[in-house]
Parts: C-alpha cells; sequence; structure tokens
C-alpha cells in the first residue's frame, strides 16, 4: 500500500519524460516533470527524464539538443530546434525499453515531434498552454500536427482551459489532470530566508518576470497598500526580461520592494511561509496557477486575478481572493483587507490549505499509473505506425 492507501502495482514500469521546454531553464513544465519523476519513482517505477537543455543538467536527465530561446504568447521558451536531436531521440528510444512515453506538450517543436515520430511505446500527452484568444500555431500547422497527433494514445489537461485551447483544433478525448504538488515539502517548516526578518509585512509574488505576469498591476497596487499598511514589504521572486523595467517602476512610485531574482527550489518554500499574502496578478496566458497551490498548501492567504487557470485553483474564490486582471485598486483593496483582517487571513488559510490537499502528487501519480498500466497492456505501438 502506498501513503494514500491505494494499493502498489505489481509491475514496475519503465516510464519516459520528455521536456519540450530547456530543462536548464526554471519554468513550471520543467518542475512539473521532475516532481511527476519523483511520485512515479517512489511508487516502484522506473522515470528517465530527457529534453532539450542550454547548461548542464542533473545527472539522471538526458540532454537531447542546446536551446533556442523564443518569445511566443508573451512568454520566453527555451526549445529544442536542432534536427540533429532526431538522431539522439531515435537512439535514446530504441536502446530503452520503455512502456510508456509521456510527452509533454506534444506539438511543441521540435524534440516533442521527433518523440513522437520515434517512440515504440504507448505515447501519452500531456497539453499545459492555455489562450484566451486562441492558439495561433495551430491552425496555421495543424496538417502537420495533426499527423503527429495521431500518434498519442492518451490525451491529458492540466486544466478544463488548456483542454480548450488544444481541443478546439484536434478535437479529441481528453482527461484532466491538474498540476501536482508535494504537500509535505511544503508543510514541513522551513528555514526563513535571512532577507524576510521578523517584525513586518510581506506581500509575495512568486514568476517569471514577463508582461503577462501582471507585476507591473501589483507594483502600482502596492503604493496603495504601504500607504495604508506602512512597513509592508513587496517581494519579488523570479527572473525575466521585465525586471529591470519593473524595478525602476517601483522606485519611481518609492514603492518598497525586493527583487530576489531566482531562487532555488528548495528555498521558495521559505519564501512562502513567511509571507503574510501571497499574490498573483497575471492577466491572462495562465492554464493552471502552481504558485497559487503551492501558497495554499503553506496555507497562505492568496490573492489572483479572476483567470480561469486560477480559477481551476482555488475553486471559484472560497480560498482565495480574486480580482479582476489588472484593476490595481481591487488588487490594493484585497491586499489591504487581508493585511487589517486577522479573522480573514485564517478562514483564508484554512480553506487553502484543505483545497490543496486534492493536488498531492501521490493522488495524481496514482491517476497516472492506472493510465500507463492500461497502456502498457496493449499491443506496443511501432515506430512506423501513422
Amino acid at each position: 500500500m502506498d501513503s494514500s492507501g491505494a494499493a502498489t502495482p505489481d509491475r514496475s514500469l519503465r516510464i519516459a519524460l520528455a521536456a519540450p521546454y530547456d530543462l536548464a531553464r526554471a519554468g513550471g513544465v520543467a518542475s512539473h516533470i521532475r516532481a511527476q519523476a519523483r511520485a512515479l519513482v517512489a511508487r516502484g517505477h522506473v522515470a528517465c527524464i530527457f529534453g532539450p537543455a542550454s547548461a548542464p543538467i542533473d545527472t539522471n536527465e538526458t540532454a537531447i539538443s542546446g536551446s533556442t530561446l523564443l518569445t511566443y504568447g508573451g512568454t520566453e521558451s527555451g526549445l529544442g530546434l536542432d534536427v540533429r536531436a532526431a538522431r539522439r531521440v531515435a537512439r535514446l528510444l530504441a536502446a530503452n525499453h520503455f512502456d510508456v512515453v509521456h510527452v509533454h506538450e506534444p506539438l511543441v517543436p521540435l524534440v516533442p515531434w521527433f518523440v513522437l515520430r520515434y517512440a515504440r511505446a504507448p505515447v501519452v500527452g500531456t497539453f499545459h498552454v492555455h489562450r484566451e484568444r486562441g492558439h495561433t500555431l495551430y491552425p496555421i500547422a495543424r496538417p502537420i500536427l495533426g499527423r503527429l497527433m495521431r500518434r498519442v494514445s492518451y490525451r491529458i489537461a492540466v486544466s478544463g482551459a488548456a483542454r480548450r485551447t488544444v481541443a478546439a483544433h484536434f478535437p479529441g478525448a481528453y482527461e484532466i489532470i491538474p498540476n501536482g504538488i508535494d504537500l509535505e515539502r511544503f508543510r514541513r517548516d522551513a528555514p526563513r530566508p535571512a532577507a524576510l526578518t521578523a517584525g513586518r509585512a510581506y506581500v509575495l509574488s512568486v514568476g517569471r518576470l514577463e508582461a503577462r505576469k501582471g507585476v507591473n498591476h501589483l507594483i502600482e497596487a502596492m503604493a496603495a497598500v504601504q500607504r495604508e499598511v506602512p512597513g509592508t514589504r513587496l517581494v519579488i521572486v523570479g527572473d525575466g526580461p521585465e525586471r529591470r523595467a519593473l524595478a525602476a517602476h517601483a522606485e519611481s512610485l518609492n514603492v518598497d520592494a525586493l527583487f530576489t531574482g531566482q531562487v532555488d527550489d528548495g528555498d521558495l518554500p521559505g519564501y512562502l511561509q513567511a509571507s503574510d499574502v501571497v499574490c498573483a496578478p497575471a492577466v491572462g496566458g495562465e492554464s493552471f496557477g502552481i504558485v497559487l497551490l503551492e501558497a495554499m498548501a503553506c496555507g497562505k492567504p492568496v490573492v489572483a486575478s479572476r483567470i480561469e487557470g486560477y480559477d481551476a485553483v482555488v475553486g471559484g474564490g472560497d480560498c482565495a481572493s480574486l480580482v479582476e486582471p489588472g484593476d490595481r485598486r481591487a488588487l490594493a483593496g484585497a491586499i489591504v483587507s487581508i493585511l487589517l483582517d486577522a479573522n480573514l487571513r485564517r478562514a483564508l488559510s484554512v480553506r487553502a490549505a484543505r483545497a490543496a490537499q486534492r493536488f498531492d502528487w501521490s493522488t495524481i501519480a496514482a491517476r497516472l499509473e492506472t493510465i500507463y498500466l492500461r497502456l502498457a497492456a496493449r499491443t506496443v505501438v511501432t515506430a512506423d505506425a501513422t
């Protein structure tokens, strides 16, 4: 039996986990894949991660190609666009007798395409991306992508928003399996960051510093928050192309803000636990709010934009305060209300911690395992199937 009380499988599977984006760069999909691997290994399986990488990665991961930075949909991503990766993918898949190949973002060029082409085992595809206005690449490249999509044996989307984005162009059955979280990691007491001294209030934002994350609106809101609640400090964890402009914006408004840059995954729980409010002000393009979930696991009050991807996590707002995207006055009002109302803070904290339980990786991994076992029992898909 595992920790959730479910029976562990009689058969240990060899599972390939293919990453679409640069494994050497911080990102939600890479973190998801690594957490997925740990959860599968804990259930007795073998999980092998590979994908593009611009720098050395973990010794138990395989770099298939280098990485090329591209900006699409407001997000800067490192893609594996080296055509020589095709041979490397083919060799890796041929040398390892995988029972299942799990590709994240199967339609992202080029490494996932090569995986779909050369996979000899059933393929599971997980779709993460959400675009409110639709995905512009899908209709343009549909003839090519449609053929690749037929190689996916089982389709997963991390949220209803992500499913609608892909299903609009590639209809079919998609099971919604959300991102997971290691609850114990975020609930366990973590060392307090030295920069976050006790005795003052902290509003924390975590994420890549790019326009769609809406951090500029949070900075503008904090000017009002710091007038209402003197001594409150804004802490911004993350890096990205907007960092310099955001720091200048904060300085121009006399907002007390600490830009930490990227922090190690192991240090993130400490920042969350030391904060009083965690704010996610993204204006769109979010299929799932993993940062919200991490804050909720720590029992922290959350203020977030009322966008579809975030709503999938907080369940309509009963465990978080949701405001319209880009509304700095509403953002400031929600933060001030939580900082000044201890009863509201406690209520949000209790509901948030309770809501986070259903996203524990032990539960998510068990669902994936059921899919894998069912697929592995089928006839192996040949490399040249169409």
